[in-house]
């Protein structure tokens, strides 16, 4: 059975979650005013385990389609790429009621919705996330982007989708090490709003260990309606939805410092996240004690809480490029308490130094 969650924007659309069952997209496509044809774009490694599926539920709705695989991994958020996909699209006489789907996981839905939001100045966009990551966070709130060489991130926009629909069953053939990546993203909710969810995952750590479905169903379904919530009272990161980025900023930094090669985002987001919490201990906004908890969570999913052989004066002068930096001046989401955050912008660097020294 399906579970669905209603974002309410001025597009408004619906994500939907299942299990090993695509037949809301089939009835989406078949109710819709769209052309009967469309295009996917997707990355090898999906293509290869799981393209069969996602087109058993196209046939069912009688539309054709066009499909277009790239590389997989962060280097395919591209110029490159972005063009590549545009000439696929033109090459195949893509026009403004022409849908795609965006089928993959993260990389795959930023580079493939800043296509279809710029391509004839907007197409129609569905999302079909395959990985944690993106089932949880960025197939949802409408943010697409390519990196640039001096950051991750820099160039994109916000291009609410169609819809979303979300089978869990794609998680069942990632690897241990790319399930539990993602956790630092999914234990990121808990840290920013969701004490209850903070909760359930220290309690039910043993049954999320051993990937039980049922456990990872309603992680899913909580991240997801907790990003739906925060994107419906904040879509273009005015205010609250900055909240989102506790971890990234450092995050980025890390991924852009070892040229996206040493460290998954979420890995990386880790250490960002214990960067972000230590910070918030050393200025008195929580204790040892929450400080420690954080961490040990993030250890439990096997994730990094420590970084090797970094310069942190060149660290911090990446960070000053990120797209959330305000004028040159950084800007961090600090822990007040498990499900409570602040925005700081005010940290004089040697303290940055000082904090990024003690995760080495």
């Amino acid at each position: 059975m399906s579970q669905i969650i209603s974002v309410e924007l001025a597009q408004s659309y619906n994500i939907s979650i299942s299990y090993n069952d695509l037949s809301n997209l089939s009835n989406f496509l078949k109710n819709s005013n769209f052309v009967n044809r469309l295009f996917i774009i997707s990355d090898a490694n999906v293509c290869r385990l799981h393209l069969q599926t996602l087109l058993h539920y196209i046939e069912k709705a009688n539309f054709s389609y066009s499909i277009y695989c790239f590389e997989p991994g962060e280097q395919s958020k591209s110029k490159e790429v972005l063009f590549d996909i545009y000439d696929f699209l033109i090459e195949n006489k893509a026009d403004r009621k022409t849908p795609l789907i965006a089928f993959g996981g993260g990389v795959v839905g930023d580079v493939a919705s800043f296509a279809a939001s710029t391509f004839m100045r907007g197409m129609p966009l569905i999302h079909v996330p395959t990985t944690v990551v993106s089932q949880t966070d960025s197939s949802i709130g409408g943010k697409t982007a390519i990196n640039h060489a001096k950051g991750k991130n820099l160039i994109g926009t916000f291009y609410q989708p169609n819809a979303v629909f979300i089978d869990t069953k794609f998680l069942d053939t990632l690897s241990d090490e790319e399930f539990f990546d993602a956790f630092s993203e999914i234990i990121k909710y808990g840290i920013i709003m969701d004490r209850q969810l903070f909760s359930f995952i220290e309690e039910h750590s043993s049954d999320i260990l051993k990937r039980d479905h049922k456990a990872i169903q309603k992680l899913i379904y909580d991240c997801a309606k907790d990003k739906s919530l925060i994107v419906q009272k904040d879509e273009k990161e005015a205010s609250l939805r900055a909240i989102l980025n506790f971890g990234h900023t450092l995050g980025h930094a890390i991924e852009a410092y070892f040229e996206y090669k040493k460290y998954t985002h979420p890995q990386a987001v880790s250490i960002g996240e214990v960067f972000a919490t230590r910070l918030s201990h050393k200025l008195g906004l929580i204790d040892e004690k929450t400080f420690k908890i954080i961490k040990d969570l993030l250890e439990k999913f096997h994730l990094p809480t420590k970084i090797d052989n970094i310069n942190p004066t060149l660290l911090i002068e990446i960070m000053k490029h990120d797209k959330k930096a305000k004028g040159g001046v950084l800007e961090f989401i600090l822990t007040k308490s498990i499900g409570e955050v602040i925005i700081a912008n005010d940290i004089n660097n040697s303290l940055l130094i000082e904090t990024i020294r003690e995760l080495q």
